[in-house]
């Protein structure tokens, strides 16, 4: 969250949550029926966007119940990605956001009044973008891979840098690095959603 006091986590069922260190939901942030893949926040304002899978979409979040669509992704609701489309949705900075999809492992980046400003492909070493964490301290990007089991490390412009395996994760969908306490964080949606706490020294 915007004061790095707990984390935020989202499910594809509509919900929206602030979850503690120690794995305790202890805020109900937002809730709507959407298959809502990804989660992310402005450190400046604490404005919340989630990406919108089947409407190919990212919205900012304005109340309990209400989200407002602030970005279209054309190319995945016009090529219909469906189930195939937007997972992950990270900040950048200067009101940019990186967006990646499952089809083609692809990755754009948005402003936040809707412009496309870039798109490139990691399909030569991801089968997908699961989830993303935008690393502003190396401004560096991380990648999480839930078909093949990997965590990928690489610039913005999607040169590899460093490829961690994580088998013992059985569908990593999310990534937050915490550098403060020295470690990474990975979402897994499993029956029993999971978050997982990989100490890593920077």
């Amino acid at each position: 969250n915007k004061d790095r006091k707990a984390l935020l986590a989202c499910g594809d069922k509509g919900t929206v949550k602030e979850v503690s260190f120690e794995g305790e939901i202890t805020k109900d942030i937002w809730t709507k029926r959407s298959d809502v893949e990804g989660i992310t926040v402005n450190p400046s304002t604490g404005d919340i966007y989630i990406a919108v899978e089947r409407a190919q979409e990212i919205h900012r979040l304005s109340g309990e119940t209400e989200s407002e669509p602030v970005i279209t992704v054309q190319e995945a609701a016009e090529g219909r990605f469906g189930n195939d489309g937007l997972e992950a949705v990270e900040f950048y900075k200067d009101d940019m956001v990186f967006v990646g999809s499952q089809r083609g492992s692809t990755l754009w980046k948005y402003s936040l009044d809707g412009e496309m400003i870039s798109k490139i492909s990691l399909s030569s070493f991801a089968s997908e973008i699961a989830g993303l964490c935008y690393d502003p301290e190396a401004d560096l990007l991380w990648v999480t891979d839930s078909e093949i089991f990997k965590i990928f490390l690489c610039t913005t412009e999607g040169e590899l840098l460093a490829t961690y395996d994580v088998p013992f994760i059985e569908n990593a969908e999310s990534i937050c690095v915490d550098r403060s306490r020295d470690c990474v964080w990975v979402g897994s949606d499993e029956d029993s959603s999971k978050i997982y706490k990989i100490d890593f020294k920077f």
